[in-house]
């Protein structure tokens, strides 16, 4: 048996049943009565019968990646880097995450929108942040390494003179 259903007067969608709309948006509350449905045989119809309230399935994340992966700074010194989280696929309904720093260390922390920060009393280490998504936990992560900075030089001392001057 064929069914059709109907936004207004257009036929969106006709076949056996299961049937499916597409091209909605998703995550979506579609009242009561937008859509009709009636049984089709041969020219005929059914009286037009209102499909209940529903709403779309949402788009779900399928991971994310996290740039740039490696960061490397000299300690002693405060600095930043900002890390930038993609979140797959691109139309995904929630594309919400959080970050997180670890080891803890002082003066290091990382901002909701991805910022590291340190300060000139954090030390030389390997720390490394994690970004998950809200939907799925999904994970990435970046790794900074602080290292400890050069030495100045140490002036060269003047040459003694040579003998017989």
């Amino acid at each position: 048996m064929a069914f059709k259903i109907y936004k207004g007067d257009d036929v969106v969608t006709e076949g056996e049943s299961p049937l499916n709309i597409t091209g909605l948006n998703p995550n979506t509350d579609v009242a009561a009565g937008e859509y009709q449905v009636v049984r089709a045989e041969d020219d005929n119809e059914s009286d037009r019968v209102d499909i209940p309230a529903f709403k779309t399935l949402p788009i779900d994340v399928t991971g994310v990646s996290l740039s740039p992966k490696t960061s490397n700074a000299e300690s002693g010194a405060s600095g930043n880097r900002q890390l930038n989280a993609t979140v797959s696929p691109s139309n995904a309904t929630n594309k919400s995450v959080s970050y997180a720093i670890s080891p803890d260390a002082d003066g290091l922390s990382v901002s909701g929108s991805g910022n590291i920060t340190w300060t000139e009393n954090t030390p030389s280490g390997t720390y490394t942040t994690t970004v998950t998504t809200d939907d799925g936990d999904y994970t990435d992560t970046h790794v900074l390494t602080l290292t400890e900075p050069e030495p100045e030089p140490e002036p060269d001392p003047e040459e003694p003179p040579e003998e017989g001057e």
